[in-house]
């Protein structure tokens, strides 16, 4: 068991067994993903937080399962930033890909199994040779067992619509996993390294611009201070007497 793994496991059931102690307030349709309350409400953050959410114990104990087989061989590969990085952009691409095929769609979808099936491909991907029991019975590698689902998921996608399981969304998340590990520009776009890389250049750009304030405080401090040495402080203007105050707060 790895560091982000446990955590992630952790939130889950913690969210579930809390959502059972309180029925009565509004987990589902506040924090699970209703396509049409998305954008009709600005609930964003339900493309995020639907993926914590479980309603059965069925559901919940098999995408822990899956997560605690399969996500830490990645994470120690990865590292836990990457790793969780990688978790939470398949699972909001899994829902992206809920919302896109029932946008105005009533029907709250929960569950962490999109991000998980992100994580069964990058695993095939990765690991491709490894044997598992499929279905934990029969013996196969885990490219071709993702393959299987993945033709299952659409099979039900096209045939059964409306059966209650968010095929799309199993779908999305491996699909979005696919992309990321296969395109390196898509990776270097969206990782989050980037947004540390943005993060700090804005730093070093504020910064910067501190430092040339700094510099032309300074320089006008110098100018006032050679015209007091010749005229005296009386000569001094408002605007230059402020620059001063500035100039002594700054010391």
């Amino acid at each position: 068991m790895t560091r982000a793994v446990k955590t992630l496991i952790i939130i889950n059931v913690g969210l579930f067994i809390l959502m059972h102690l309180t029925p009565d307030f509004a987990w589902v349709s506040l924090f699970g993903l209703v396509p049409g309350l998305v954008f009709a409400k600005l609930r964003i953050w339900q493309l995020a937080s639907y993926m914590f959410l479980h309603a059965g114990l069925w559901h919940l104990a098999v995408n822990m399962l899956m997560l605690w087989f399969f996500a830490p061989a990645l994470e120690r590969h990865w590292g836990r930033r990457d790793f969780l990085f990688y978790y939470l952009f398949t699972g909001i691409g899994a829902g992206l890909c809920s919302f896109i095929t029932a946008f105005r769609s009533s029907i709250p979808v929960i569950g962490a199994s999109g991000a998980i099936f992100g994580i069964l491909v990058a695993y095939a991907m990765l690991f491709p040779e490894t044997t598992i029991l499929f279905f934990f019975i029969f013996p196969m590698k885990i490219k071709q067992a993702v393959l299987v689902l993945a033709g299952i998921n659409l099979l039900g996608a096209l045939s059964s619509p409306n059966a209650g399981i968010a095929y799309f969304a199993h779908l999305g998340g491996g699909l979005f996993g696919y992309l990321y590990l296969r395109s390196e520009w898509l990776k270097r776009q969206i990782s989050y390294r980037r947004w540390l890389d943005l993060g700090l250049w804005r730093k070093r750009k504020k910064l910067g611009r501190k430092q040339i304030a700094e510099k032309e405080l300074n320089r006008q401090a110098d100018v006032i201070l050679d015209k007091i040495s010749k005229y005296g402080v009386d000569s001094l203007s408002r605007k230059e007497r402020k620059i001063l105050e500035l100039k002594q707060k700054q010391l």
